[in-house]
C-alpha cells in the first residue's frame, strides 16, 4: 500500500533548501568577484596614501608621470633645452598643482572648482613647450591629457576651457619669448591642433557623460538588488520559520490524534476515502492504519441498513441506492451545510461484531474555503446505551410492578375507612399513616412512569383554555397544610392569565416548585407564588427564603434523580425527579424554565409560558 501523501508544507521545505543552496552558491561567486578584486590590493594602499579626495589626485597622476619622463628625457644630450627657466618654472607649477590635489578639500567644494587642476597642467604644459624649442617641442601633446581629464567633468564650459587651453599652448613660445614672432604657420597649426582638441573634448565628454548616466543607472540596480535580496533573505527567513512552525504544529496535532486512545479519529477527502486513522480507531475498529487509508471508505464501517434509512429521511427518496459516494454524502449530509452533527450511529469491527459509536461530524476546508473532506470523532457508547436501556425498562418495570399494588392497598384503605364497623381513633390514625405513604410512593411511581415516557418520546399534553391563576390558587391551598405543619408561610401575587395549557400537566409541574420551595425553606421562613401575563402569555414566579443551591449546580437542576449538595447536607428527603418532570412539563408547552439562586438567601424558579402551546 502506498504512504499516504506528504504534508504540502514539506514541499515547501524542500524548495526553501534549494532555493537556501542557489542562495549559497550566488553568496560564493560574490566572494570569489570579491576576492579579485581584493588582488589589486595595491589600489588600497594607493587610495590610503592619496588622502580623503584619492579620486581627485589620481586624475592628475598621468599627467605628472609624463611629465616626470619629459625631465628624465629633458636630462639626456639628444633633447635641446633653450630656456632652462622656463622648463623650472613648469616644473614649480606641477609642483604647485600636485600639492594643490593632495592637501586642498575638494570634496567641500563645487566639482567646478576642480577645473583649476587641469588648467594649472595645461599651463604648466605650455611653459614647458615654450622651455623646450617651442615648435619643435617633443612634449606638446601632454597637453592632450589635462584636455581629456577636464572633458570628463561635468558641463559644457569643460569643453571650451580645454580647446582655448590647447590654442593657449601653441601660442606659448611666442607670448614667452619676445623674440619669437607669430606666423602664419603658427596660427594654422593652433587652429588645427584646436580643432583636434576640440573634436576630442566633446567626444570624451559625450562618452563621458553617457558612462556616467550608465553607472548611475547601474548603481541604481543594485540597490534594488541588494533591497531584492535582502527582501528574498527576510522572505526566506520568515518562509523557513513559518515551515517550523507548521512542522511542530503538524507533530503536535500528530501527537494530540495519536495520544486519543479512547477516540476514534477519522479524516476523509471529499470522495469518503479515509486520509488519517488514529491508533483510537485501531482499537475500536480493528483494523490497522496500513489496512484503511487510502484504500477504505468510511461508509465501510456503517450499517447499510441505518444509512438507508437516513438517506430517506434527509432526501425523501424511497428507493434503494448503492452508490458509495451518496452514502458518504448521507453520513456528512449536515456537515456539508456547516451544522456540525452529533448522533449515534452502528459501527461494524473487524471481527463482524457491531458497536453503539456517538459520531460527531465536522467538514475540512482549504486554505480558499473549499469543502475537501471532513473529520469525524466517534467515541464509544454502546456501554452508557446499554445502561440506559436497561435502567429505563428497569424504570419502567418497576414502576408497573408498584402501581397495581399500591393502588390495591389505597383502595382497601378506603374500604376501611368507610366501612360499617367503627373504628377507634387510633385505628384511624394507623390507616391515615398507611394511606399518606402509600399516596406518596404511588406519586413517585407516576414520575418514575412519567420520566420514562419523557425519555421515550411518549410523553404528551391535552391543552385547553384555562386561567393560569386558579391553578396557582389550588397549587397553594393543596401545599397549605404542609406549610403550617413546616412552619412556611405562603404567600400570593396572582392575577388573571388565561392562556392554552393542560391543567393536569401544568398543576404537577407548580405543585413541584412550591413543594419543593417549602422542603427546602426553614422554618420561620416564606414562599412566594406570582401569576402574571406577559406580551406572550403567561408568568409563574415561585421564589423562596430557603438554603439556595450553589452555582455550579443550577444547570444540573433538572437532570433525572440529581440532587442539589445543600439538600443532601441537610438530609433533606427526596429522590430529585420532581424539577425533571417540571421541566418536560414546560418544554412540552413550549415554555422556558429558568433558575436564580443563591446560597443562605433562597431560590426563585421562573416559568414562562406561550399562550398557546407549538403543534
Amino acid at each position: 500500500m502506498s504512504e499516504p501523501p506528504e504534508p504540502p508544507w514539506d514541499g515547501v521545505e524542500r524548495r526553501f533548501q534549494k532555493d537556501r543552496r542557489l542562495g549559497t552558491a550566488r553568496a560564493g561567486t560574490g566572494r570569489r568577484s570579491t576576492d579579485r578584486v581584493n588582488q589589486t590590493r595595491w589600489t588600497a594602499t594607493v587610495h590610503r596614501l592619496l588622502g580623503p579626495d584619492a579620486s581627485v589626485v589620481e586624475r592628475q597622476l598621468p599627467v605628472l608621470a609624463l611629465f616626470l619622463v619629459a625631465l628624465l628625457l629633458m636630462a639626456s644630450p639628444w633633447v635641446a633645452v633653450p630656456h632652462p627657466e622656463f622648463v623650472a618654472a613648469a616644473g614649480l607649477i606641477m609642483v604647485a598643482q600636485a600639492l594643490a590635489a593632495r592637501l586642498l578639500p575638494w570634496s567641500r567644494w563645487p566639482e567646478a572648482a576642480q577645473d583649476v587642476l587641469p588648467i594649472a597642467q595645461i599651463i604648466a604644459v605650455g611653459v614647458l613647450r615654450a622651455g623646450t624649442g617651442g615648435t619643435g617641442s617633443l612634449f606638446t601633446t601632454i597637453v592632450f591629457l589635462p584636455v581629456i581629464a577636464l572633458a570628463s567633468q561635468r558641463g559644457r564650459r569643460v569643453v571650451m576651457i580645454g580647446t582655448v587651453g590647447v590654442a593657449a599652448v601653441i601660442f606659448a613660445p611666442a607670448i614667452l619669448d619676445s623674440a619669437l614672432g607669430v606666423t602664419t604657420d603658427t596660427i594654422l597649426r593652433s587652429m588645427f591642433v584646436s580643432l583636434v582638441a576640440f573634436v576630442m573634448a566633446v567626444t570624451v565628454h559625450e562618452t563621458t557623460d553617457r558612462l556616467r548616466a550608465r553607472t548611475a543607472a547601474l548603481e541604481r540596480l543594485q540597490k534594488q538588488q541588494a533591497t531584492l535580496l535582502e527582501r528574498a533573505r527576510n522572505d526566506a527567513v520568515e518562509l523557513a520559520r513559518v515551515a517550523d512552525g507548521r512542522r511542530a504544529t503538524l507533530d503536535q496535532m500528530v501527537s494530540v490524534i495519536d495520544s486519543a486512545t479512547e477516540q476514534a479519529i477519522i479524516a476523509t477527502d471529499a470522495e469518503g476515502m479515509i486520509e488519517l486513522f488514529n491508533p483510537g480507531a485501531e482499537r475500536l475498529l480493528g483494523y490497522a492504519r496500513s489496512e484503511v487509508v487510502g484504500r477504505v471508505r468510511l461508509t465501510a464501517f456503517h450499517v447499510q441498513a441505518e444509512l438507508d434509512a437516513r438517506r430517506r429521511e434527509l432526501f425523501d427518496d424511497t428507493e434503494g441506492v448503492d452508490n458509495p459516494r451518496v452514502m458518504f454524502d448521507t453520513l456528512v449530509a449536515a456537515a456539508l451545510v456547516g451544522r456540525p452533527e452529533v448522533r449515534d450511529w452502528t459501527y461494524v469491527r473487524r471481527d463482524g461484531s457491531t458497536l453503539t459509536v456517538q459520531l460527531a461530524v465536522t467538514r475540512r476546508e482549504d486554505v480558499g474555503g473549499m469543502v475537501n473532506g471532513c473529520v469525524v470523532v466517534a467515541t464509544d457508547v454502546t456501554a452508557e446505551r446499554e445502561a440506559a436501556r436497561l435502567q429505563d425498562e428497569f424504570v419502567s418495570l418497576v414502576s408497573h410492578e408498584l402501581r397495581t399494588p399500591l393502588t390495591s392497598v389505597l383502595g382497601y384503605l378506603e374500604l376501611l375507612t368507610d366501612g360499617t364497623d367503627p373504628l377507634t381513633d387510633e385505628q384511624r390514625e394507623y390507616l391515615d399513616v398507611i394511606d399518606r405513604n402509600a399516596r406518596r410512593q404511588l406519586r413517585l411511581v407516576g414520575d418514575l412512569l412519567l420520566t420514562a415516557q419523557v425519555d421515550a418520546g411518549r410523553f404528551s399534553i391535552g391543552p385547553q383554555r384555562i386561567d393560569v391563576a386558579e391553578v396557582a390558587r389550588a397549587s397553594l391551598s393543596s401545599a397549605a397544610p404542609v406549610a403550617e405543619s413546616a412552619r412556611v408561610s405562603l404567600e400570593a401575587g396572582i392575577e388573571p392569565a388565561p392562556i392554552d395549557a393542560d391543567p393536569v400537566r401544568l398543576a404537577q409541574a407548580v405543585d413541584n416548585l412550591v413543594s419543593n420551595a417549602i422542603k427546602f425553606t426553614p422554618a420561620g421562613g416564606s414562599v412566594r407564588v406570582s401569576v402574571a401575563p406577559t406580551d406572550l402569555g403567561a408568568r409563574i414566579t415561585v421564589a423562596d427564603s430557603g438554603i439556595g443551591i450553589p452555582p455550579d449546580e443550577l444547570e444540573s437542576l433538572t437532570t433525572r434523580f440529581f440532587r442539589a449538595s445543600t439538600a443532601t447536607r441537610r438530609a433533606i428527603p427526596g429522590v430529585g425527579l420532581g424539577l425533571s418532570i417540571t421541566k418536560a412539563v414546560v418544554d412540552a408547552h413550549g415554555g422556558t424554565l429558568s433558575i436564580a439562586s443563591l446560597v443562605g438567601e433562597g431560590t426563585t424558579f421562573t416559568i414562562d409560558l406561550p399562550t398557546t402551546p407549538p403543534g
